[in-house]
């Protein structure tokens, strides 16, 4: 994996497809699409999943589903 790879939170992703925060949620937690769970850091623990995706899994999801 490259260090410097662009990744986008779930809202990112919703917008530049333009679809619905829900749709992107429900595409990763059905497997469509690959994301990352980042851990929580210091002390506070998260109270939500901050998610991100890279953009190659994004570009290989559109590929292969010919979203554009």
């Amino acid at each position: 994996m490259d260090s410097f790879e662009k990744m986008y939170s779930v809202k990112e992703v919703a917008a530049l497809l333009g679809w619905s925060v829900d749709t992107i949620r429900r595409l990763v937690y059905r497997g469509h699409l690959r994301a990352v769970v980042l851990p929580a850091s210091g002390r506070r623990k998260r109270i939500y999943r901050s998610t991100r995706i890279r953009e190659k899994d994004v570009r290989r999801f559109l590929d292969s589903h010919g979203a554009e």
